[in-house]
């Protein structure tokens, strides 16, 4: 068994417009950092916290609840191990904070363990840290921060996850206007019943979109990618929604919407010269017009998810 291991711990993009609770890819350049020591004394215990503020008593550790669940199906309560975190992404930013922390700690425990644990055996850990943090076992930030690429939750009460592979050479760019929307605010400006004709046209698009990612139809994808349950509502929260949607989709974005709960939006390209003027006119825009501080993140779908690195 290892005496130290570090995790590289992605951030994710969820909903995608169409795929609301069911659909999320990983990104490739915003991430934190974890790093996982044996110790003498049994349990999770957290060690040194650095970066954006996380919880300091292990019971409210996004991290130590995911770590311990998944200790308790390894079966050995002699283990101890402790917890570093470097947070660098930004709590109520929308894209997968908690899920990071709570994905980093089941692959850290693993890689520290020396042993493998199925898909579905991760997966339930790490979802029994997000919990901590939204009070729901929602799993569209978890699954592709957890295993990279676009990743399709097909069953909210078991969570099965299928792994959506393409060809297509896409690149997303995420703007994070630096304002706090609480997911608990946000789902409760959600409509609590919607018309059969806006049901069909969703559950339609979010078939049509998957389809087109599946078969590298681009054109099928961006036909598909309408929001017609969230953007709705949501968007007048988000500073400067209309020109940023409005910018993307004139320099090459195929689609662009709001990331998980907001305050993030998210653009996908075609190819990193599209990505790249996204992002660039997201920069000048956002520069102009922002009194808030802002960030621009921009990169390759990350295929891999967390992992150990050296």
């Amino acid at each position: 068994m290892k005496d130290q291991c570090t995790v590289w711990c992605p951030a994710s993009v969820s909903n995608l417009n169409v795929g609301f609770d069911a659909l999320g890819f990983c990104l490739s350049d915003a991430f934190d950092l974890m790093v996982f020591k044996r110790v003498s004394q049994p349990g999770v215990h957290l060690g040194e916290l650095t970066g954006y503020p996380t919880p300091t008593a292990p019971e409210k550790n996004i991290a130590c609840a995911a770590a311990a669940s998944l200790l308790e199906k390894h079966g050995d309560p002699s283990i101890g191990i402790e917890i570093s975190i470097d947070k660098r992404i930004k709590p109520g930013s929308g894209i997968g904070s908690s899920a990071a922390s709570a994905v980093g700690a089941v692959i850290g425990v693993q890689a520290l363990l020396e042993t493998t644990f199925s898909e579905e055996q991760l997966l339930a850990s790490a979802l029994d840290g997000e919990q901590i943090a939204s009070g729901a076992r929602h799993a569209d930030n978890i699954a592709p921060a957890l295993f990279g690429k676009f990743c399709l939750i097909v069953s909210q009460e078991n969570h099965r996850v299928v792994h959506l592979d393409t060809d297509l050479d896409l690149f997303y760019v995420v703007a994070h206007q630096h304002i706090e929307i609480k997911t608990s605010d946000s789902r409760n400006s959600l409509p609590r019943e919607i018309q059969l004709k806006t049901a069909v046209s969703q559950w339609s698009s979010l078939a049509g979109f998957t389809a087109g990612l599946l078969t590298n139809n681009l054109d099928l994808m961006k036909h598909c990618a309408v929001d017609y349950v969230a953007e709705p509502v949501r968007r007048s929260s988000i500073p400067h929604f209309d020109p940023l949607k409005e910018i993307a989709l004139k320099h090459g974005a195929f689609t662009f919407g709001i990331s998980g709960s907001g305050p993030s939006v998210f653009a996908l390209c075609e190819g990193a010269q599209k990505a790249k003027e996204v992002a660039d006119q997201f920069d000048i825009f956002l520069s102009q017009n922002q009194a808030q501080e802002f960030k621009i993140y921009s990169g390759q779908i990350h295929q891999k998810g967390a992992h150990e690195i050296l």
